[in-house]
């Protein structure tokens, strides 16, 4: 365990660092469009006496509802094919078509996506046992 005189300079140097960070990232042409972007709608909710919440209720059915987006009823198209994943630091398998599985997702935090994804294999659903 460090001396507390050592952990406050270490924490004040931390806090610099962040500081010259946030400076830098206000400077940045895309954060300074992106807070006007987000001002003017707040201007607009304002002047039309609407939260952000009624707002995100209105596009969150006009985003579900927008014509030429894909539709996601189950037997049309092909579906993703199935893979088994073994884990290598504990040999554990698990068998799934995406990555959603709460076993995967927990190897996914742990190991990363990429590595999870390198323990993949194709299974030929054709073939019966």
């Amino acid at each position: 365990m460090t001396d507390p005189i050592t952990q406050h300079e270490q924490l004040k140097r931390q806090q610099q660092r962040i500081q010259e960070q946030l400076e830098q990232l206000e400077k940045d042409e895309a954060y300074q469009k992106a807070v006007a972007f987000k001002k003017d709608i707040e201007d607009v909710l304002e002047m039309h006496g609407k939260t952000t919440d009624e707002l995100l209720r209105i596009f969150g059915k006009a985003a579900k509802q927008s014509p030429g987006k894909a539709s996601s009823g189950k037997g049309k198209g092909t579906s993703l094919p199935l893979k088994r994943y073994t884990n290598r630091h504990t040999g554990t398998v698990v068998e799934a078509r995406s990555l959603r599985k709460p076993e995967l997702q927990a190897w996914k935090e742990e190991y990363g996506e990429e590595t999870v994804k390198s323990w993949a294999e194709n299974i030929d659903e054709t073939k019966t046992p």
